[in-house]
């Protein structure tokens, strides 16, 4: 069997971070579930893509909240939170622009 490593690139976004991943990630959550026409509206209509990374910014930033590491290559990538955070980022840019 092979020994897993701990993944190290979640180890150094802690603290404050873990806590605005959490906000950002309840935010996107909340404007969804609270009021979804409105959402769609004031984004000028949700496409399939900015659906996809809507979901993405809202799941990385709870997994990333909740503490939990990664053990595989690929989702060590998947799950890291600056990604997440500059997809979030993007997602706020465009609803802003429209």
């Amino acid at each position: 069997m092979s020994e897993r490593q701990p993944a190290p690139l979640g180890q150094h976004f802690t603290g404050l971070w873990r806590l605005l991943s959490l906000a950002s990630a309840l935010c996107w959550g909340g404007q969804v579930m609270w009021a979804p026409e409105a959402f769609a509206q004031r984004m000028g209509g949700v496409t399939f893509p900015m659906g996809v990374g809507l979901l993405y910014a809202t799941c990385v930033g709870v997994i990333h909240a909740v503490g939990f590491t990664a053990q595989g290559k690929w989702s060590r990538w998947l799950t890291w939170p600056p990604l997440g955070w500059g997809v979030s980022l993007l997602l706020l840019a465009l609803m802003w622009l429209r």
